[in-house]
């Protein structure tokens, strides 16, 4: 379990990522899924930063958990949303395969002991590619989605998503 430190710090990087989400006007899930790009980041920086391995140990159990329960919600509940919308079936099609890629990365890390020699190359591939997902979302899909859906639809998918969300960590899947 993170200790007080980085969950300050994470919950401070997701109310940075929300209030700029506010600023743009994003609305219900794609607000919520920018302050959870906001938390991961903070975790995931903070991993990249050190070579120790109760570092590793300690915070990457989280990171898989929250990084997976994100995009089993966003696959099962928002991006459906998506395909139905013929501007945003394309995002939903890249999200699906990048999705996959960061599944197979977080497998990866599993399999590798903290203090594998590869971990810190494998963990930063995931860094990496969790910015670039983060990013692409928060600056393409979700404004674009946000405008097209509407505040009503945003709201509700929000609601369905941290359900679903919520049933993924309490399943440990």
């Amino acid at each position: 379990m993170p200790n007080r430190v980085e969950k300050a710090a994470s919950e401070v990087m997701g109310a940075v990522k929300a209030a700029k989400a506010t600023i743009e006007n994003l609305h219900g899930v794609f607000k919520q899924l920018t302050r959870e790009h906001g938390e991961v980041t903070a975790l995931l920086l903070r991993v990249k930063m050190s070579s120790d391995v109760k570092v590793r140990r300690e915070l990457f159990p989280k990171i898989r958990q929250e990084i997976l329960s994100h995009e089993k919600g966003e696959l099962t509940v928002v991006y459906p949303m998506f395909r139905q919308h013929e501007e945003l079936a394309g995002y939903a099609e890249m999200h699906e395969r990048e999705a996959g890629s960061l599944e197979g990365m977080i497998t990866r890390l599993g399999s590798l002991s903290y203090e594998d020699p590869q971990w810190a190359p494998a963990f930063n591939e995931l860094v990496s590619a969790v910015e670039h997902h983060a990013n692409e979302e928060e600056d393409d899909f979700f404004p674009a989605a946000n405008k097209i859906l509407g505040k009503e639809v945003a709201e509700d998918l929000k609601t369905r998503y941290v359900a679903k969300k919520n049933a993924v960590m309490s399943d440990g899947n």
